[in-house]
């Protein structure tokens, strides 16, 4: 995406107001840069207001008229639109046509060509050019991936795209082929999820679509199991039949293989998990526990995982990923979720010999989310004490009453009678709730309610919690970064501009401190092999084992950007070796910081940190 582009859809995503420096450490260019973006959309019609708080967009109602248009306007937009040209249009496409069409200079076209040459290049399409005529060159096979990539981005971020899908298909009737896919489904007692069922959706419109203009899928060969591929048949006969529509052999096949490659729920299924899987999700478990803490041995897991595994290691040696729409909201907004998913990743791919791609690490993260967040949330509740006058089973009730409302948050450990029993309870009590009495304890927090539980007791016992929480989070991770990071690995440099240069400059200094050997460049590259370490302009590096001599971070600070893997730029990295004792340290520290810097503002206002003292204050200030 242009930055002129990002930045428009950043102020269409976030409305309100936004500093110049906020926009330029999100684009990464510099203030001027900011303004002069500015400048250029207003000049195309956009309604960006300047004000002493920054930039705010009105009337966004004008840009979601303009995407109505057919006409593109922004280079993004013509990139579209041009790859939706080419792949629509058999024959050659005249350059000054083209130009005219889309209401600008030729020299501008071949630009958003250059464009489109890298977009489609890992497809295995190219554009050639005849003199002033141009072609798509590839088979049809490979158009079809490139359509489905390209609505695919389109949804990124969304749960269903189905809207999104009849969008660009107007034609087709979306809701009753989903209706067929669902029908038969059922029939096997087979559930499909959103994300399958959208990803069956998507393929079947972009072949009815294809076939309808005369392109086939009629080169190339499908290994073809008939007995496990039958209910895939089923559906695509049956869409044939409604639709009225003559599927080629290959394209038959290939629909039916997509459909069978989705089911996983089938009553049988998990029977049919290969001994390798079994094997495989048991070592992955036991991995997991040993190396950092985290329990997976929960039946729902093993039994959806298991499954869930057994078809990625089939896609992957068929060399095919799933579309994640929601992967980069799942690596953004759950990094510690993330995490656990890439090193669950990295040991399938050193055990099964496959490649997993950033799609399938999302998924492992949704299953593993789902298996962890109850236990993340225990580590997170409250040690409370309930201090009651005792009138008949007036504490039981209470206690039931709260346990309903506040169980996700608190943990009952006591209830006493009288002030003198709180001496009993020791430092093991985070909140003292005060019942019917206006007692506050002097070392323990305390919260007043009345025993009825009424409305504005549950308000004060929220707010009480939150506020509690928070305090402990920060005083927890204060206490922590202060073991974590020393004032000598603490680095403000514009000479630092690349990621080879970071990881060989925190090597060093680890090495000299003896917190790792020479080889820890090599763990920092091999996990970021598997997915870059980025959290917008934040980078957060780390080996994927913690073997680490000692517990160490080095911050590096470039507020004029740093090349990252996965084609990112960042601003802060915050590195990280973890010695074999300090796992849930790691985990800890990770998640708080990744909580922080997931925050551009945040970003904005850490880049601006001279020295340590002010950097670890304003990290702690910013929880």
């Amino acid at each position: 995406m242009v930055k002129k582009d990002a930045l428009l859809e950043y102020l269409r995503k976030y409305p309100g107001w936004h500093t110049s420096q906020e926009l330029a450490v999100m684009l990464g260019v510099s203030n001027r840069t900011v303004k002069t973006y500015v400048q250029q959309l207003k000049q195309e019609g956009c309604e960006i207001v300047s004000g002493t708080k920054g930039y705010s967009l009105h009337n966004t109602d004008m840009l979601h008229d303009h995407e109505k248009n057919c006409v593109p306007r922004t280079s993004k937009e013509r990139v579209n639109f041009i790859i939706n040209f080419f792949v629509k249009n058999s024959s050659a496409v005249n350059l000054y046509d083209l130009s005219e069409k889309l209401f600008v200079s030729e020299s501008a076209i071949l630009q958003d060509f250059k464009k489109v040459q890298s977009k489609i290049k890992p497809f295995g399409l190219e554009l050639q050019r005849n003199g002033d005529f141009w072609s798509l060159v590839g088979n049809e096979s490979q158009k079809r991936h490139l359509l489905s990539s390209l609505i695919y981005s389109e949804s990124a971020g969304s749960f269903n795209n189905q809207d999104i899908i009849q969008k660009n298909f107007p034609q087709i009737d979306v809701d009753k082929l989903k209706k067929i896919i669902l029908e038969e489904s059922s029939k096997e007692n087979i559930y499909l999820n959103t994300f399958d069922v959208n990803n069956i959706l998507l393929h079947f419109v972009i072949a009815i679509d294809r076939i309808n203009q005369g392109h086939e899928i009629n080169n190339g060969s499908v290994d073809f199991d008939f007995k496990n591929n039958k209910l895939g048949l089923q559906i695509v006969d049956r869409v044939a039949d409604e639709f009225n529509i003559q599927f080629s052999v290959l394209d038959r096949y290939e629909l039916a293989l997509i459909i069978q490659g989705a089911l996983n729920n089938k009553a049988d299924f998990a029977e049919n998990i290969s001994s390798e899987t079994r094997a495989l999700v048991m070592d992955l478990i036991d991995y997991v526990w040993k190396n950092y803490e985290i329990n997976l041995d929960i039946a729902s897991f093993k039994k959806f995982f298991s499954m869930h595994l057994d078809r990625l290691i089939t896609r992957s040696r068929q060399q095919k990923s799933n579309y994640n729409p929601i992967a980069k909201n799942i690596k953004f907004y759950s990094p510690t979720i993330y995490e656990c998913a890439v090193i669950i990743a990295h040991r399938i791919t050193t055990k099964a010999k496959i490649r997993i791609d950033d799609n399938e690490i999302a998924y492992i993260a949704m299953h593993v989310g789902n298996a962890i967040a109850e236990q993340i949330s225990d580590r997170q509740k409250l040690a409370v004490a309930i201090m009651i006058p005792k009138y008949y089973n007036n504490a039981a009730v209470l206690s039931n009453k709260l346990q309903g409302l506040e169980a996700s948050y608190i943990n009952i450990k006591d209830i006493i009678y009288d002030p003198n029993q709180i001496k009993k309870l020791g430092n093991k009590i985070d909140l003292l709730i005060s019942v019917d009495s206006d007692y506050v304890d002097s070392k323990i927090s305390t919260v007043s309610i009345s025993q009825f539980l009424l409305a504005n007791d549950i308000q004060a016992l929220n707010v009480a919690i939150t506020t509690k929480q928070h305090q402990i989070k920060k005083d927890h991770f204060q206490e922590k970064l202060l073991r974590f990071f020393d004032s000598k690995n603490f680095v403000v440099s514009d000479d630092l501009k690349t990621i080879d240069q970071v990881f060989e400059l925190v090597t060093n200094n680890f090495v000299q401190q003896g917190v790792v050997d020479e080889s820890f460049i090599n763990l920092l590259f091999q996990r970021e092999s598997m997915s870059s370490t980025a959290f917008g302009r934040v980078a957060i590096p780390h080996s994927l084992n913690m073997s680490a001599k000692k517990s160490s971070g080095f911050i590096i600070i470039n507020s004029h950007g740093i090349k990252w893997s996965g084609g990112n730029e960042v601003f802060l990295i915050i590195a990280l070796a973890i010695d074999p004792n300090n796992k849930q340290l790691f985990r800890e520290v990770f998640d708080e910081l990744s909580n922080v810097v997931t925050d551009i503002n945040n970003v904005t206002k850490l880049i601006n940190c001279k020295n340590y003292s002010e950097f670890i204050v304003k990290l702690v200030d910013l929880l």
